[in-house]
């Protein structure tokens, strides 16, 4: 049974080309609409099955006389079913003379964090296991946005999301199609609001990041994926607003294609 199994799943396979894409982007981060804060890239490679993303931020101008930052971040996880489940997710995050990393894995037990140095204060209420469980990190919530726009082409969904101390949700709304022309691309976007809603892990001295106006993101419409990568990213700010722009695109698409041999 189990070889009739394996030798159907292979003729689905070998009837069906699997196909990877790889994703090269650079975005320019600016407030006030002209002042550069910083830069960030992404490497992407998504497939059906799965997908590995590296990310980092790199602050710049002006912003570098109040807090010199440079962030990596990387995640890795299944698809299934169109669906995101994260398993690795890494940070090291160096700022103002300081650093942190931080290594989170999914397993069936739950979600395990190794954190250095470890945070002091967890907030109130801090974030619970069965929270932690139901969230994704915050790279893997970015792909599951971008993976769900690029499949349904409508800005809808909730989703839970955890960085190793707060739990908050990230929420699409709205959607107008729109053109886009910079940084190597040109066509159709799907415009969303993007609502930030804190849930746990946060104390009085984060007001601040409690109280997050509404943004917005625009998600590429690309052909022959379905993967959407962001291009635009706005969130308000007491003056001005905070930009992120596509800088630069790259993509690279690979059928790899599996045909059973007889020995």
């Amino acid at each position: 049974m189990r070889i009739a199994i394996a030798a159907l799943a292979l003729a689905l396979c070998a009837a069906s080309p699997a196909a990877a894409d790889r994703f090269s982007l650079t975005y320019d981060a600016s407030g006030l609409g002209f002042v550069p804060l910083g830069a960030m890239t992404v490497d992407a490679n998504v497939s059906a099955e799965d997908y590995e993303v590296t990310a980092t931020i790199q602050s710049r101008g002006i912003l570098n006389l109040f807090e010199r930052t440079n962030l990596t971040a990387t995640s890795s996880g299944l698809i299934q079913n169109g669906a995101v489940h994260w398993q690795r997710y890494d940070l090291d995050h160096r700022y103002s003379r300081k650093r942190r990393v931080i290594a989170m894995q999914a397993t069936d037990a739950g979600v395990t964090a190794e954190i250095t140095p470890n945070y002091r204060i967890w907030g109130s209420p801090p974030t619970s296991d069965e929270q932690r469980r139901a969230s994704r990190d915050p790279v893997s919530t970015l792909i599951a946005m971008a993976i769900d726009v690029g499949e349904n082409r409508r800005c809808s969904g909730v989703y839970p999301t955890f960085d190793g101390r707060f739990h908050y949700l990230m929420q699409l709304s709205g959607g107008d199609i729109d053109h886009f022309r910079g940084g190597g691309y040109e066509g159709e976007v799907l415009k969303c609001d993007l609502a930030y809603i804190a849930v746990a892990g946060y104390e009085a001295r984060d007001a601040g990041r409690r109280r997050i106006p509404e943004g917005e993101v625009w998600f590429a419409l690309m052909p022959d994926t379905t993967f959407a990568p962001p291009v635009r990213i706005t969130t308000p700010l007491s003056a001005g607003a905070a930009n992120i722009r596509l800088a630069s695109y790259r993509r690279a698409r690979v059928d790899i294609e599996l045909t059973a041999t007889t020995p």
